[in-house]
Parts: C-alpha cells; sequence; structure tokens
C-alpha cells in the first residue's frame, strides 16, 4: 500500500494496458503490413499509462491538500441566519 491507499487502481490502468500493447501485437504479428500504422499506438498507450500513474501518485502524496477539512464545520454556529 502506497501512503495507506490501495493500489486496485492502479493495477488495473496498467493490467488494461498491457492487455491493449498484447492485443496490438497479435495484430501486428497477423498482419506484419500493419506495422508501421500500428506503431504510434504502442506509444499511445504507454503515455496514457504513466500520465495516469503520475496521476495516481501525485494523488495520493503526503502532500495532499484535502488532508485538512476544508469546509470549517466549525463555522455553522457563529452565524445563525434562519432567527429574526
Amino acid at each position: 500500500m502506497i501512503y495507506g491507499r490501495r493500489p486496485r487502481q492502479l493495477l488495473v490502468v496498467w493490467g488494461v494496458s498491457l492487455g491493449g500493447i498484447a492485443l496490438i501485437y497479435w495484430l501486428e504479428y497477423s498482419a506484419p503490413a500493419l506495422h508501421e500504422l500500428l506503431m504510434p499506438f504502442y506509444w499511445i498507450i504507454l503515455a496514457v499509462a504513466f500520465y495516469l500513474t503520475w496521476r495516481w501518485l501525485r494523488a495520493r502524496s503526503r502532500k495532499d491538500r484535502r488532508g485538512n477539512d476544508r469546509r470549517h464545520a466549525d463555522r455553522r454556529d457563529e452565524k445563525d441566519t434562519t432567527s429574526p
């Protein structure tokens, strides 16, 4: 566990990415003439996987700005707007 969170989302991202790459590789193996056409898709899938991994790590960093309660629940009782 990284920063107290489970890596399930990260495993799904990389599992789907590797599955997509395997599917593209199988298609390329079946039809070698498509090699030049399919080559950019490898890079696109890897770029998306790295981007989502970066977002996953960033959202769960120790410096998470959402760590404190920003709603200031204690201010509700300071001013009562319902009484005349």
